[in-house]
């Protein structure tokens, strides 16, 4: 692994010199302000990358780099993920074991047991101890744990409002915010194709940290889904507050929720259908709906009330073997990576949590779930406009500003910032499309779907949302009339949900009617308008 450079919080040395009550002074070398606003000083380098312990000589760089500026410090680092949570305390934790150190490290996620969070929590508010938490998005905002220096940031968040909520668990009490990116790649191979040779998480970092200081944008919220899993919460627990109601008592008071305004009575009457076939609902002598045995279940549980998704192990076989576990499994005929190798998703068994796969030739990144995120458009078109427009950036240290003008150098021989469709020699094309993660979805099931036969194209790899390689037989103006010709057709939205695949998205999916479930994804997740929008503006633009 390499450390290819942090992103810190710009304002931090001058609002601490203020603190002080000295002025700070300005340092002009990588300013990047725009005209008419005020620079803000960076901090020297060298007072950033002072470390305060020193990990291991075999330790991983960019590992190492947080175990040696988080001692004496109050410390969150932030991972995407669960499984990235737990190798990195483990790792931190092994460092602290080789230098024969007291462990200063917990472990804080949701797949925890309470009193595991708990203690956590407890060590964080304690103003004697100096620990450092790894962390997902549990502590982003919410729970007290007291006085924090400085938070790092593995990679980068999937939003700005993440990055916002992230950054503000510091620079309380009289402190100044510090929020530190670290970003790790792995040594390309020789042969590496280009699209791999981009460091797309520090130009999601950057464009993050752009959006707001330039913008002071954030996700808007998405008010257009088809919410049936918290249909199904709505209506199980009205009818465990109210008890018995007519099927039109019940309607009026559900679906007159402004959150359900694309729910229609048909959809609802299928699912209170469903609910009464499972034993969910109970039809009374009277006609009144109560809550079903089953749903007595499931409404008595104690986590029922919590209506987001919880990150449920899958285990992987294939055959006799188990290969390990994932969260979140991908629909069949995708590809995960685990256990050293590429394998196809055959089946995915949801009442026994199991995922059944194949081996295949190729590479893909790990899956463990939440690999997409759910990242906006608008991400994605600054990120673009990082790696075309000449600027600096004050906040980036010297190796991410060295890795961004590689970067920079690359698009510009390739044109990969400003051509959606590049040839990588032969009939191997890569497409980079700089579409938020459900846009992106969208297009490249269009593609396999709609597409692939007319295009001859096949081996379609997406690195989502960021690009897709694949082989084509066809040339760059055919693909791209196929595809506005496609766009054009006004089809239905189910079309690109695939035989057979029913893709629980929500909390309680499982319990929504296989149909709901289907329309939900293809008409409330997939992007399709965002995704018709600029396949057109290509083909208008060519």
């Amino acid at each position: 692994m390499r450390h290819s450079g942090q992103l810190t919080q710009e304002e931090r040395r001058q609002r601490r010199e203020r603190a002080r009550g000295k002025a700070a002074p300005k340092d002009r070398r990588t300013s990047s302000a725009p005209e008419g606003e005020v620079d803000i000083p960076r901090a020297t380098e060298q007072a950033l990358l002072n470390p305060t312990d020193m990990a291991p000589d075999n330790a991983d760089p960019g590992m190492g780099y947080i175990f040696e500026h988080t001692r004496g410090r109050k410390c969150l680092v932030f991972a995407n993920s669960r499984e990235e949570a737990e190798a990195v305390c483990s790792m931190l934790r092994s460092y602290c074991e080789n230098r024969h150190e007291p462990d200063r490290f917990l472990i804080h996620h949701g797949n925890l047991s309470a009193s595991l969070r708990e203690t956590a929590e407890e060590l964080m508010r304690d103003e004697e101890q100096a620990q450092t938490t790894v962390t997902t998005s549990t502590l982003e905002l919410g729970i007290d744990i007291g006085r924090l220096e400085r938070a790092f940031q593995i990679d980068a968040p999937f939003t700005v409002s993440s990055f916002l909520q992230r950054m503000g668990r510091t620079g309380r009490r009289d402190l100044p915010p510090e929020m530190w990116f670290v970003m790790r790649e792995e040594e390309p191979e020789p042969r590496t194709m280009m699209p791999e040779t981009i460091p797309w998480k520090l130009l999601q970092g950057i464009a993050l940290v752009q959006l707001y200081r330039e913008e002071k944008w954030v996700e808007p919220p998405e008010l257009d889904r088809l919410p049936y899993s918290l249909l199904y919460h709505q209506t199980m627990s009205t009818l465990a507050s109210t008890g018995e109601l007519t099927p039109a008592e019940l309607t009026q008071r559900v679906l007159t929720l402004s959150y359900f305004h694309r729910v229609s009575a048909d959809d609802y009457r299928v699912l209170l259908r469903h609910l009464i076939k499972i034993d969910h609902i109970q039809v009374t002598e009277g006609g009144g709906l109560i809550v079903g045995l089953a749903g007595e279940r499931i409404i008595n549980n104690f986590k029922f009330y919590a209506v987001f998704q919880e990150n449920e192990e899958f285990t992987v076989r294939s055959e006799s073997a188990e290969l390990g576990t994932i969260v979140n499994p991908p629909p069949p005929g995708e590809r995960i990576a685990i256990a050293g190798h590429c394998w196809i998703v055959e089946e995915v068994d949801w009442k026994r949590h199991t995922v059944f796969a194949t081996q295949v030739k190729g590479r893909v990144p790990a899956y463990f779930g939440d690999c997409p995120g759910d990242i906006n458009t608008h991400v994605l078109e600054r990120m673009r406009q990082a790696l075309t427009e000449h600027a600096a950036y004050p906040y980036l240290m010297g190796n991410a500003r060295a890795r961004l003008a590689q970067a920079r150098h690359t698009a510009e021989i390739s044109g990969a910032g400003t051509k959606p469709l590049i040839n990588l020699g032969g009939d191997t094309w890569v497409l980079f499309p700089w579409l938020g993660s459900y846009a992106f979805l969208a297009l490249e099931r269009m593609l396999k779907i709609k597409c692939a036969a007319e295009l001859g194209l096949r081996g379609l790899d997406p690195s989502r949302p960021y690009f897709m390689q694949f082989k084509m037989k066809t040339d760059e103006e055919t693909f791209f009339e196929v595809l506005a010709a496609e766009a054009e057709k006004d089809f239905d939205p189910i079309d690109l949900v695939y035989p057979g695949e029913v893709p629980y998205f929500d909390r309680y999916d499982e319990f929504v009617p296989e149909e709901l479930v289907r329309k939900g994804f293809a008409e409330g997740v997939l992007d399709i308008e965002g995704m018709k929008q600029r396949v057109l503006g290509w083909r208008d633009h060519a």
